[in-house]
């Protein structure tokens, strides 16, 4: 079903919790955080997970991948808190200061300029509707659910 949605043109964003591999190599990109939203790799996704893996074994003391292993479950496990003190790692650190992450960062900053000869976004308020309007949806729909 996403990827009909993705052949019509549309960019989705998903959230996904250990994934099986199949479902992971459907994406185009990976962007994985650590608990706490921390980012610890940005890239596009390719089959068989190469890049990430590859990415992860580069560091120091991470075991490598075991054939036939879920490359899923593996970097969860490595990536893990008690995984990294163990090991004496900060993955969030090793990201933070890869040509991986300035790469990413030169490309937002330049997908972020705007075009020629247009705007920034301008909304006169935070909201859309007033307080009151707000306030008496929510009361309806509060009243009609009981």
């Amino acid at each position: 079903m996403v990827k009909n949605i993705v052949d019509t043109g549309r960019t989705i964003v998903c959230t996904i919790h250990q994934p099986s591999i199949d479902i992971l190599e459907a994406f185009d990109e990976l962007f994985l955080l650590k608990r706490g939203g921390q980012e610890i790799y940005l890239r596009p996704f390719r089959h068989h997970s190469k890049h990430l893996i590859k990415y992860f074994e580069a560091i120091q003391r991470v075991r490598n991948i075991r054939d036939g292993y879920s490359p899923t479950t593996w970097m969860l496990e490595v990536t893990v808190s008690a995984h990294e003190l163990s090991l004496g790692v900060d993955v969030v650190g090793i990201y933070k200061n890869s040509n991986l992450y300035r790469r990413n960062k030169a490309l937002n900053e330049d997908l972020s300029k705007l075009a020629h000869g247009t705007k920034e976004f301008y909304f006169p308020t935070e909201y859309s509707q007033s307080f009151l309007t707000r306030c008496t949806a929510c009361l309806w729909k509060k009243n009609w659910l009981y």
